[in-house]
């Protein structure tokens, strides 16, 4: 799993500073003053020219460098230049060109630490930032009707690359955001904003293998956000993202989305080209990062994903009235079991004829749409702080031991079938038990199977399950489960119980 570092904030400021314009105050002094001690306490060596006209600023050959954490190498960027004016209000415009080149350097650790280059132009039109307020409690406030990214140049090592063989463009219309700001012990923010439009293009050809290339293209409407949190004041230089949750870095965001689509165009010569299309009608994504855990909840409505390969005489298309997970994992070492999660939901999932057809001409299964939902939570007890790149490094088993798990729901509909379970299961710690590192498992788990026989006839009938593979199933079944209520049901509880028997409705398996 990747990791959260200040690179990516680093990396993010240009386009952060004028959402968001997080670090000001009331005359362009300190305004500036106060960016700068923000930045230099988050580890980055800054280096500007600074120019007063009156009571205006202007920061010119603006630049930032900082460490590159599990690497000994540095990364540094170029912004240009900023000004600050001082409004007769009492309030404090930053002013940006339309068109801001933004240059990063640095080595690529994963290639060996060759050297790199890439420039980015950031270009807006009809922007404006101003900052008011008083310095413990400020509001930022960002219009534009445009703005863009687009990469200029990208140099790796003695390679140049030019537009033909990489291009990376994000584009939106009428962006609007509000972000206050508390300055005490942490610099607490609080921000919501809407843009009206998004797209973006990405393009790659790949320098390993000839007349290989990948294109991405999509757009996003009726965007909006929110972002909650507290940064340390201080954070020491070269720090990796759990140094800064140590030191108290706690953010919460969401992004929600009216409607979108993309593209992927792939061409690849050895395994054969493919087109995919999406689209839907709107999405949301939430994250939850600190001390206290990592948290992820994705979803989308009305998705539509259309699938034109190579390799298959016929474009081929599937829907679903919802796809979504939730993830929601410790990342801190302690002593006492913490909170996990794990969610998944596909609702009312369904393929078009020309996919059925494929094993099942006759139509001899039901076509409803299938419904996939997953509910796990659970308690872990973390054995290493896994976003510390050094603890990273040395791990050589898991990084938790699991005490429980909660079954909440377990819901899979397809083919006229429904299998449905609910349970819990805690651990008891013991060595040497069911479950390595983990021991005896204690509890039950409830399942219900509705229409499996059925199934089984039908797949049988059609030719894709042996008769003697069915016959099988259909012992296992008889062993672990017994009749239900109706017809053609199966129930079973599988208990699991402290002296490490395993019963399946009362039966003893172990």
């Amino acid at each position: 799993m990747s990791r959260f570092t200040p690179i990516a904030l680093g990396l993010a400021l240009p386009f952060s500073l004028a959402t968001q314009a997080a670090w000001a105050d009331l005359t362009p002094q300190e305004v500036w003053g106060d960016w700068r001690a923000y930045m230099e306490g988050m580890g980055y060596e800054i280096t500007a020219t600074e120019t007063a006209n009156g009571d205006d600023l202007t920061v010119s050959d603006l630049s930032f460098s900082f460490a590159i954490p599990e690497s000994d190498g540095a990364m540094s960027m170029s912004l240009g230049s900023l000004a600050f004016n001082q409004n007769r209000d009492g309030t404090v415009a930053i002013v940006m060109p339309d068109t801001v080149p933004i240059t990063v350097t640095g080595e690529d650790a994963a290639n060996g630490g060759e050297p790199f280059t890439v420039t980015v132009n950031f270009t807006q039109n009809d922007h404006a930032i101003t900052v008011s307020g008083d310095p413990e409690d400020m509001t930022y406030l960002y219009t534009a009707q445009n703005f863009a990214m687009d990469m200029t140049r990208m140099k790796v090592g003695d390679k140049e690359m030019s537009g033909d063989d990489a291009r990376i463009n994000f584009s939106g219309t009428n962006l609007s955001s509000t972000t206050s700001m508390t300055i005490g012990d942490m610099r607490g923010y609080d921000q919501n904003g809407s843009i009206e439009s998004m797209a973006f293009d990405l393009f790659v050809n790949d320098p390993d293998k000839a007349d290989a290339q990948g294109a991405i293209k999509g757009t996003m409407g009726g965007v909006t956000f929110t972002g909650q949190g507290e940064l340390p004041l201080e954070v020491a230089k070269g720090a990796d993202m759990s140094t800064l949750m140590a030191g108290g870095f706690d953010a919460t965001g969401s992004l929600s989305y009216a409607s979108g689509s993309s593209e992927f165009d792939i061409k690849d010569p050895e395994n054969g080209n493919y087109v995919m299309n999406t689209t839907s009608q709107g999405g949301d994504f939430g994250f939850k990062m600190s001390a206290n855990g990592l948290a992820y909840d994705v979803a989308q409505r009305d998705v539509n994903i259309g699938v034109t390969m190579e390799m298959m005489p016929f474009p081929f298309e599937i829907k679903m009235a919802e796809s979504g997970f939730n993830l929601a994992m410790p990342v801190s070492k302690s002593d006492e079991a913490q909170d996990f999660a794990f969610g998944l939901n596909l609702s009312d999932f369904t393929m078009s004829d020309i996919i059925w057809s494929m094993f099942d001409p006759a139509a001899q299964l039901p076509r409803d749409p299938a419904t996939v939902v997953l509910d796990l939570t659970g308690k872990v007890k973390m054995l290493v702080d896994w976003m510390n790149p050094e603890a990273a490094a040395q791990m050589t088993g898991s990084p938790g031991e699991v005490k429980a798990v909660n079954l909440g729901t377990l819901l899979v509909s397809a083919a006229g079938a429904k299998l449905e379970g609910a349970g819990d299961i805690t651990f008891d710690g013991a060595a040497g038990g069911l479950v390595p590192g983990a021991g005896n498992p204690i509890g039950d788990v409830d399942l219900a199977l509705a229409g499996g026989n059925t199934l089984l006839d039908k797949l049988v009938a059609m030719g894709l399950l042996p008769q003697d593979q069915a016959m099988g199933a259909r012992m296992m079944m008889g062993l672990f489960t017994v009749p239900g209520d109706a017809p053609d049901t199966l129930k079973s509880k599988i208990e699991f119980t402290p002296d490490g028997q395993i019963l399946a409705n009362g039966q003893r398996l172990r």
